[in-house]
């Protein structure tokens, strides 16, 4: 029996966080012994008995200085990892799925370890400094590179989308031990299932729907205004949570936006849904409007619900999940009138969503992509 060991940040309602369950839930199919460790002990999701969950801490915070807390956090992590191999079996393979982790995990040198490289770190690296100038720019951006290249230089890389190969490599410069692509896992079988539960408080007439954090890099406000130029009469659905300051303030933006476009009575705001699957099912459409991302579950699950979806074509990951026929309905970054005419195109016409193009993120083809490499 493999053991597998699992490094997450929290169990928050994000994304990252349900493709660690599905992660879990995939290798305890093929018969793994699956541990998840947080930094922080946080968990809004459903976790399967079988798993089996370790905490560092409550908030993440140890000690106020940040570096007697990082020194802190690999102390704990050591002793954690200590404690699950007490029975003699030692970690057959680590794979870390949160910043915080990525670098415990190289700082502690742990065998077979794997860091899956989510989100375009470009963007970000891009968006971060944009507002800068001069000598204050260079040294900012030279500080940043050095840390993202001392934690991602030579360590073992799995992309979640074959663009961020280029990202990480060419863009950023950095010179991994190893780098493969394998995209997120879906579990087909569960999604579908979760997606038949009974929730009273789904519209009992059409909708379009976005699930997602809210925050700039997500974009709400984008969808917002492509929905209005559309002047469809369904409602528009907006589902997420906040976990930082910036979240609620971009939540407040985002509500007065949608009061001065005299939108309030056609979006509704039902919060975070521990089981989105169900609204998502029943949805006229998913559209989403991100900035960036990495490879986009939301767009996935979608479909695998059979549920049209239109999306920003932004970095990275819409254009490898919306291929074929369905490429049309990918929008520029951006751009509402663009996203606007594909709401209402999608809305009136949608291809067939083939299955094939869907064969690619089953849970079982990822997991044995990982198994692959022990």
């Amino acid at each position: 029996m493999k053991k597998i060991v699992l490094l997450n940040d929290s169990l928050i309602g994000g994304g990252a966080e349900r493709i660690t369950l599905n992660l879990a839930r995939g290798f305890l199919k093929k018969g793994c012994e699956v541990h998840i460790v947080l930094v922080k002990n946080i968990i809004e999701h459903e976790v399967d008995q079988h798993i089996k969950i370790h905490t560092l801490t409550d908030d993440g915070v140890i000690y106020k200085n940040k570096f007697l807390n990082k020194l802190a956090l690999a102390k704990k992590l050591k002793s954690t990892i200590q404690n699950i191999e007490k029975d003699g079996k030692k970690v057959d393979m680590y794979i870390s799925n949160a910043e915080d982790m990525d670098l415990l995990g190289r700082k502690l040198k742990l065998p077979n370890f794997y860091i899956r490289y989510r989100n375009s770190m470009y963007e970000y690296y891009v968006s971060k400094f944009k507002n800068k100038k001069g000598l204050k720019k260079l040294y900012h951006k030279f500080r940043f590179k050095r840390k993202f290249k001392k934690v991602y230089d030579n360590a073992n890389i799995i992309t979640v989308a074959k663009a961020l190969e280029d990202d990480l490599i060419n863009k950023m410069g950095i010179k991994p031990k190893f780098i493969k692509t394998i995209y997120n896992p879906f579990d087909f079988e569960y999604i579908r299932k979760k997606a038949e539960e009974d929730n009273p408080n789904i519209p009992k007439v059409p909708y379009i729907i976005y699930a997602a954090k809210f925050e700039n890099r997500k974009n709400q406000k984008l969808l917002v205004k492509a929905y209005k130029k559309a002047n469809v009469e369904i409602p528009l659905v907006l589902i997420g949570n906040t976990y930082t300051k910036s979240d609620k303030e971009y939540l407040n933006e985002l509500k007065k936006l949608i009061k001065e476009l005299s939108l309030e009575d056609k979006i509704i705001f039902p919060g975070f849904q521990k089981n989105p699957y169900p609204w998502i099912k029943n949805a006229k459409l998913f559209a989403m409007s991100s900035n960036s991302e990495g490879l986009p579950l939301v767009l996935v699950e979608s479909l695998i619900l059979d549920t049209p979806v239109v999306s920003t074509d932004c970095p990275t990951g819409p254009s490898e999940v919306l291929v074929g026929d369905l490429k049309e309905f990918l929008s520029p970054v951006g751009d509402e009138d663009k996203l606007a005419k594909n709401i209402k195109k999608a809305l009136n016409r949608y291809p067939e969503i083939n299955d094939k193009i869907l064969e690619r993120f089953k849970l079982d083809y990822s997991i044995q992509e990982y198994l692959n490499l022990l």
